[in-house]
């Protein structure tokens, strides 16, 4: 059976379950003057609420590279491509229980996250399935959220992916928590061979000190901590923390983040970012700054963003980086619809080897989410 015929026969089973759809008899002459009334209703008594949800993000992106003392002429890359296009379902059942599916639908129909979770302690929610870890501020901002085009590649190189798991998660007043068990060999949704040998530990703690401050001010500080049980698997560190913290002042925003991650062989990576924006015209014009340094150890090449590392000839095996992002946001219904505009100036370097490689790269492109 070929993609196509996969892919179409997904998306009919989605629309079968979840969402029968029941339409009135018109006349032809009815139907030329008003649109159909669709009504779409749950398939199951027990679905007390249903709402289908997806996003789709556009992008161009143009990356100029060039070296220094590597005697190598590097090139230049442009690309415009679909970012990302999602389709899912979420809702509520059983009184007490939520859920979610969401797939990716480019090129292939795949499974980007699924979940349920038992909320009827708002202090203790217990979830199941695949999504990502609590770590790192920048990761678990949604994409439809993110004030840049792309994460910073410290987060690239850290996050936990969105691997099958159960989570404890919940808030007490100021508090808040999460603790995590995760499918550790892979991300996918199959069957993980034989044996499961390792396992992926996740904790993070948090505290909202909004409540505590003025009007108009917001101050939420996070540390978070994954483990990888065991020498194998897809997560490349034995022990990463990330620390967070995100402050609001008005139209001022600011978000700040270490990450550091050892890996079995006792190699690390560890960096931070630094990252204010600020509403010109509240909640519609908005500027971002972002300057993120990220170091590793030798022999962990850092790679370069996900457009420049595409740069023919450019040098990318070093092991520090350096990046200024600087960007234009406008929101046309919030995050729901926004126009982005963005460069982001860039250097890979090697001390050993005196040298390194440098790229600028522009953006421009929207974001819609339902």
């Amino acid at each position: 059976m070929n993609k196509r015929n996969q892919t179409g026969i997904i998306l009919s089973i989605v629309l079968l379950c979840f969402v029968p759809l029941t339409t009135q008899a018109q006349s032809s002459s009815e139907a030329e003057a008003e649109s159909a009334i669709v009504i779409a209703v749950p398939n199951r008594l027990s679905v007390s609420e249903l709402k289908i949800r997806g996003r789709i993000q556009s992008q161009y992106a143009n990356s100029f590279g060039n070296n220094n003392n590597t005697g190598i002429d590097a090139g230049k890359y442009s690309s415009i491509e679909m970012r990302r296009a999602r389709l899912g379902v979420q809702g509520k059942v059983y009184g007490d229980w939520n859920f979610m599916i969401e797939a990716n639908v480019l090129s292939t129909v795949d499974l980007d996250a699924a979940t349920l979770t038992y909320a009827a302690i708002p202090q203790a929610n217990v979830t199941l399935g695949k999504d990502k870890p609590r770590f790192g501020h920048e990761q678990n901002t949604s994409s439809a959220s993110i004030l840049t085009f792309e994460r910073t590649i410290l987060d690239g190189h850290l996050n936990g992916g969105k691997p099958l798991g159960l989570r404890v998660h919940g808030r007490i007043d100021l508090f808040s928590y999460y603790l995590g068990v995760y499918n550790g060999e892979s991300v996918g949704t199959g069957r993980m061979g034989s044996d499961l040998d390792t396992y992926l530990y996740n904790a993070s703690a948090g505290f909202n000190l909004a409540g505590l401050l003025g009007v108009d001010m917001k101050a939420d500080l996070r540390v978070d901590y994954l483990h990888n049980g065991g020498d194998t698997g897809y997560y490349n560190f034995e022990d990463a923390f990330a620390f967070s913290g995100h402050f609001g002042f008005g139209e001022l925003d600011l978000r700040a983040e270490y990450m550091t991650g050892e890996r079995y062989d006792k190699n690390r990576i560890y960096g931070f970012y630094v990252m204010p924006s600020y509403f010109f015209v509240p909640d519609r014009f908005q500027a971002v700054l972002r300057y993120e340094n990220v170091n590793s150890d030798a022999g962990l090449g850092l790679g370069q963003n996900r457009y420049a590392d595409r740069v023919p000839g450019l040098f990318n095996a070093g092991n520090e980086y350096n990046a200024l992002y600087a960007g234009l946001n406008y929101f046309i219904h919030g995050d729901n619809l926004k126009l982005m505009l963005g460069m982001e100036l860039a250097e890979n370097s090697n001390d050993v080897a005196s040298s390194g490689g440098k790229v600028a790269t522009v953006f421009g492109g929207f974001r819609m989410q339902f």
